[in-house]
C-alpha cells in the first residue's frame, strides 16, 4: 500500500518535466526539446555571436533566437521566427491576425518580407515541459499562419 501512496506521490511531480536554470534556458537544452519534440534542431549563432538554432515544421524553416544570455549562454528571453519571403500579404489581413491572436505577431520588414515571431519568457524558471509546450504553441501558431495568410498572398500573385 506504501508503494501505491510513493507513486502517487511522484507522478504529478515527474509530469511537470525537469526543472532547468532559473538564468534561463541553453541553445543545447532548447536544441533538444526541439528534437524530443520531433523537430530537427541546428545549433548555430546569429550574426552577433549569439546562439541560435535553425528549426523546421517540415513545410516551414524558422529559427529560434536567443536574447540577455550570460556568461555561461544561459538565456532569460528566446524567440522563435519564421520569414514568408512572398511579398503581397495585405497590412489589413496581418492587422487583422495581431488584433485576433494572442500568440505570435506579424509584421513585415522593410523589403516587403512578412515576418510570423513568438517570445517565450525563459528567465523565471522553466521545466523541460514547459519548453516543449512552447515549441508546440509556436508550431501551432506557425501553422494556422501558414493555413490563413499565405493563402491571401497566393490568390493575389495568380489574378
Amino acid at each position: 500500500m506504501r508503494w501505491m501512496f510513493a507513486l502517487m506521490i511522484m507522478l504529478p511531480l515527474a509530469a511537470h518535466g525537469t526543472p532547468l536554470s532559473d538564468d534561463g534556458v541553453s541553445a543545447p537544452e532548447m536544441a533538444a526539446a526541439l528534437k524530443d519534440a520531433g523537430y530537427p534542431a541546428d545549433v548555430t549563432n546569429d550574426r552577433s555571436g549569439d546562439p541560435m538554432i535553425r528549426s523546421s515544421n517540415g513545410k516551414r524553416l524558422f529559427n529560434v533566437y536567443f536574447y540577455q544570455c550570460g556568461r555561461q549562454l544561459r538565456c532569460a528571453s528566446i524567440q522563435f521566427t519564421a520569414p514568408f519571403p512572398r511579398k503581397g500579404i495585405p497590412a489589413d489581413a496581418i492587422a487583422a491576425w495581431n488584433r485576433e491572436r494572442r500568440f505570435g505577431r506579424a509584421f513585415q520588414d522593410a523589403s516587403g518580407t512578412t515576418w510570423l515571431a513568438m517570445d517565450v519568457e525563459a528567465g523565471h524558471g522553466m521545466t523541460t515541459e514547459a519548453l516543449i509546450g512552447n515549441i508546440e504553441r509556436w508550431i501551432l501558431v506557425l501553422s494556422a499562419f501558414d493555413a490563413t495568410l499565405v493563402p491571401l498572398n497566393t490568390a493575389r500573385t495568380t489574378r
